[in-house]
Parts: structure tokens; sequence; C-alpha cells
């Protein structure tokens, strides 16, 4: 079973905006996508000026997971908020990369297909 810690912690940042770092340490998968959209809710409420994802302990993510990630983004953009990703470690950058280099994300037949290619992917980082 996947495990995943989710902290969050809010500032104010210069100009009296509010700024929102959500860490997570684990696995971003299907059995612990749920734990984050719990924690990120209420943080969108708050419609925060920057949120930031740090990634430094994130072992692994699921197409799930950037799912995730792209609807937060969306809703910030929605209000006028910036998101962030900042220590990603090495499988997880090649997964943003990946992301970024597919222009149309139907090339992938099933999400299985699409969580087996970014699996073996960043199984070349994990030693």
């Amino acid at each position: 079973m996947s495990n995943l810690i989710v902290k969050s912690q809010r500032k104010a940042s210069p100009g009296n905006q509010t700024e929102t770092t959500i860490t997570l340490e684990g696995n971003l998968d299907n059995s612990t996508v749920a734990i984050l959209e719990q924690n990120l809710k209420p943080v969108l409420e708050t419609k925060p000026a920057q949120l930031i994802f740090d990634l430094a302990g994130l072992k692994f993510v699921t197409s799930s997971g950037i799912r995730l990630f792209f609807m937060a983004s969306k809703s910030q953009k929605a209000n006028k908020g910036q998101t962030s990703f900042v220590n990603l470690p090495p499988q997880i950058k090649e997964v943003f990369a990946i992301m970024g280099s597919i222009p149309d994300m139907k090339i992938f037949t099933s999400q299985a297909e699409l969580d087996a290619y970014l699996l073996a992917r960043q199984q070349t980082y994990v030693q």
C-alpha cells in the first residue's frame, strides 16, 4: 500500500498576499490521490496568491496525481493566483518533462498505459 504525507503551510508574502506551500512526501498514485485532494480543496478555497508544491520528498507520481496538479493550477489561474513546483527529484522532473512534451494526451490508449509508461521512466532513477 502506498503512503503519502501532506503538509501545508500558509504565510503572508510581500504585499500582504497569501502564499501556501504544500509539501508532499511519499507516493502520489491512485491509492493516495484522495489524500492530496482532501488537503488541497480547503487551500484552493482560500484563493492564495501563490500555491507552491514542494516535491522534494515525492518518490513517485502517476497520471492521477498529475491531473490533480493541473486541476489546482487551473483553479489558481481562474482566481488570478499562481502555481509553482519546487525541489523536484530527478524522477519527478522527468515526469513533468514528459507531460510538457506531450502535445496530445490521447497519445496513450488508457490511463493504465500512461501510468505504466511513467512508472518505467521513473524506475530508471530508482536504485
